[in-house]
């Protein structure tokens, strides 16, 4: 075990980004959303593995849950909502580039969280057209490259649409979208053995998190208390990342 301090600072460290892992492959599975949330947790432990590590494992999570339920899958919103994607991930590039590894990354991503508040708070009354859903996966893009947090805003193109084919379509979405990201991060040389061996070492909290989810009373659960999830751990993570910035 005493591998895992070469690439954690503490065994402490560790077992809470496990556990926001669990928590975020658990909510991912059950809604579709929500692998997000442990992006929120592991800037204020370790902000080196942010955004990478996150797309990364992210790629791995929907994919293997999008497989689960290919036939649910709505493949036009799947197609809509991937051109947006791309444009979105090439839309952060400019400013991951210039403010990685900075205190203004840190501000920018806490800024970000703080605009997902109000918009996962209101009840939104959007239908899942065409239009809505290229715009919805280009803010996911812009947003899930450069922090990790791309779920809010296909959430709230999708919060009146039946369950089990938004669930299908998301994961295949953020899975291929996730992958996408991850081969332009790579280019900008942010993924790195360290960033891999540390994912590795997260791994049975995605795969618990996967099995878990599935379970139906996880699922009725997450999905009555997910928007309280999102919006406590948004406000909180926001503002401690924000005060780091501010005081580092």
């Amino acid at each position: 075990m005493e591998i895992i301090l070469n690439y954690f600072s503490s065994y402490e460290i560790y077992l809470i980004i496990l556990f926001a892992i669990f928590v975020g492959a658990t909510a991912q599975s059950s809604v579709g959303i929500g692998f997000g949330i442990p992006g929120c947790i592991i800037i204020l432990t370790d902000p080196s593995m942010i955004p990478i590590s996150i797309v990364l494992m992210g790629t791995f999570l929907a994919f293997s849950n999008a497989l689960l339920n290919l036939k649910d899958i709505l493949l036009k919103d799947l197609i809509y909502s991937l051109s947006g994607r791309v444009i979105g991930t090439f839309l952060s590039v400019p400013l991951i580039a210039l403010t990685i590894g900075t205190n203004s990354f840190l501000i920018i991503f806490g800024i970000v969280l703080l605009i997902t508040i109000p918009l996962s708070a209101l009840k939104w009354n959007l239908k899942a057209n065409k239009k809505n859903i290229v715009i919805a996966g280009t803010c996911s893009g812009f947003m899930g490259t450069l922090t990790g947090v791309g779920g809010p805003p296909m959430g709230i193109v999708y919060q009146n649409s039946e369950s089990r084919n938004v669930v299908a379509t998301l994961n295949m979405f953020f899975g291929l979208g996730a992958l996408f990201s991850v081969i332009v991060l790579a280019n900008m040389n942010l993924l790195n053995t360290t960033i891999a061996i540390k994912c590795l070492f997260l791994a049975p909290a995605l795969v618990m998190g996967i099995v878990f989810g599935r379970l139906e009373i996880v699922k009725k659960f997450v999905k009555i208390k997910f928007k309280l999830l999102i919006l406590a751990v948004c406000v909180v993570s926001s503002l401690l990342v924000l005060l780091l910035a501010f005081t580092s």
